[in-house]
């Protein structure tokens, strides 16, 4: 029963804005507050008014904010620092967090209580809020100056595997570059129950925002978003054999950044207990983490269709083919706003079933948001606006102030590498050897055939009304009738072992897709054969 109420599939509203050039400002701080707070029909709400299944900002560093608060307790920050956002739970915690950080060379300077206002919580948020804690942290060497970033996520990963995940301890963010405000709270009570997104000194280049609609799970603090690099509206349906693969892939990899030594003590990479959109972060974060390009990492995830569509790109379909050897698509719907700290993007799904729109003004400034009319924007500032369709994306480079659009994204991807000789050096293609198999029909013949067939479960009905019809014409039958068949672990009669294996469905109202209908956005095609590491960019990959 425990397994119904923690079921975890995410519908929520997302959005982000940014100054193209990251420069930071008060007002695109309170322009985010604004927006999200307009966000407030997209959760759920509890009888009390109050209680929510949570909301969230992801801020580049408001960097003149935290140099404030660190004066404040007594030191000036050097040029590097990072700052984590800790939900601790247990008294032991942060000695666990210290001691970990001072292994690896890193220096925490002061905790913080981060100031907040529980009056507006409802029952459950406050019941089961964590002491919310900000830990200065710096680099302590040479080593972990010229690897900071790399440093701090190596740590974090330490840190949470070594605590564990079931006290709900929790590390929303550990970053030199980002960080996040989050938790059960209304949409439009965040930034009061915050009291430094209200600090007139709290400006920031970018913020992504969340509001969470959790459709069959408990709320949890930990599960609000937006999460380390993302914020998802949608489902990722695809998800359990998402999780089996990236827990293949990761553990023989071969990282151009971390050492063996060093892999084996972030792994594993999935958080247990987590949702479906907080595993597609713990991937993700992972790639980038590892040096892969950040819209490589995108696209790996969370590719257009391409098998199908007429008049594709030679160039771009050898890359999503190169790209499938190693990867697969995390299928939603989804609606994905991502960020490394320098780029952001907002990518659709293949499918595309989920809204984005955007706008671009005059004065250099890039909204997306799940729907229009998130903040008030005069006509004359603004210059472009639209929205996102089935598999396409968006980004903005901050550190060259650009906005770039799909067919500047896919030219990147299809130049980066001779992916297609790459493939035809490497990849073998069953299709043009099938007519080879049905030459000499020999090894096709058995003397106990029916034995067989009675050994595994083969009945007359399941010959003569499933098998023959897709021999004959290549495709399952349909039908509808009542099934009073007994499921396998009740049943009186011997049956096939594969019948005692169900289907889990998403529980949701998402309409039904096929291969066949739609196959515009869908296909059946395989890649079998061993994986590579998915780290590298190699033609052995291939």
């Amino acid at each position: 029963m425990q397994d119904l109420f923690y079921s975890f599939k995410d519908n929520c509203g997302i959005g982000l804005i940014a100054n193209i050039r990251n420069q930071p400002s008060r007002k695109l701080t309170d322009d985010a507050i604004t927006a999200l707070s307009r966000l407030t029909h997209r959760g759920a709400v509890a009888a009390d008014g109050k209680s929510a299944d949570g909301s969230g900002f992801l801020f580049s560093m408001p960097d003149a904010f935290m140099r404030d608060v660190a004066k404040a307790h007594g030191h000036d920050l050097q040029t590097k620092f990072a700052v984590a956002m800790i939900f601790f739970t247990k008294e032991n915690q942060k000695q666990i967090f210290t001691d970990i950080c001072t292994q690896n060379d890193l220096k925490v300077l002061f905790y913080r209580s981060v100031p907040v206002n529980t009056k507006i919580l409802g029952v459950q948020a406050f019941v089961t809020m964590p002491e919310i804690t900000q830990a200065f942290v710096v680099p302590a060497s040479l080593m972990t100056h010229t690897r900071f970033s790399s440093y701090l996520y190596l740590t974090r990963k330490q840190i949470e595997n070594t605590i564990g995940y079931k006290d709900d301890f929790y590390i929303a963010s550990f970053s030199d570059r980002v960080i996040v405000y989050k938790g059960l709270v209304m949409s439009n009570s965040l930034a009061d129950f915050y009291a430094d997104l209200r600090h007139p000194l709290f400006a920031t280049g970018f913020a992504m925002f969340h509001q969470r609609f959790s459709t069959n799970t408990l709320p949890r603090w930990a599960l609000a978003q937006p999460f380390r690099t993302l914020a998802h509206n949608g489902e990722i349906n695809s998800i359990e054999a998402n999780r089996y693969n990236a827990r293949v892939y990761t553990e023989d990899a071969d990282s151009p950044v971390f050492t063996k030594e060093e892999l084996n003590k972030i792994l594993p990479i999935l958080q247990p207990a987590t949702s479906d959109s907080g595993s597609v972060d713990n991937v993700f974060e992972y790639l980038i983490e590892n040096g892969k390009d950040f819209f490589k990492a995108v696209r790996s995830m969370f590719p257009p269709p391409w098998q199908n569509l007429p008049k594709v790109d030679s160039k771009i379909r050898a890359f999503y083919e190169y790209t499938s050897t190693n990867s697969e698509a995390w299928d939603g719907p989804a609606a994905v706003n991502f960020t490394d700290g320098r780029y952001l993007a907002c990518v659709m799904d293949r499918n595309g079933l989920r809204p984005a729109k955007y706008i671009i003004t005059k004065d250099d400034r890039l909204l997306i948001a799940s729907e229009l009319g998130v903040l008030d924007i005069p006509e004359e500032l603004i210059e472009e606006q639209g929205k996102l369709n089935s598999g396409e994306i968006i980004a903005v480079d901050t550190r060259h102030g650009k906005v770039l659009k799909n067919e500047e994204v896919r030219s990147f991807l299809k130049e980066s590498q001779p992916y297609e000789r790459w493939l035809h050096e490497h990849q073998i293609y069953i299709v043009e050897h099938v007519e080879e198999n049905f030459i000499e029909h020999s090894d096709y013949v058995y003397e106990n055939l029916m034995a067989l067939q009675r050994y595994h479960n083969y009945t007359n009905e399941v010959v003569e009304s499933i098998i023959q019809p897709m021999g004959n014409e290549g495709k399952e039958e349909t039908g509808s009738m009542g099934d009073d068949t007994p499921m396998a672990c009740f049943s009186n009669i011997q049956r096939n072992f594969t019948d005692f294996f169900r289907q889990r469905f998403a529980q949701v109202t998402n309409p039904p897709i096929d291969p066949i209908r739609e196959k515009l956005i869908m296909s059946t095609s395989v890649t079998i054969g061993a994986r590579g590491n998915v780290l590298k960019e190699i033609p052995e990959n291939a």
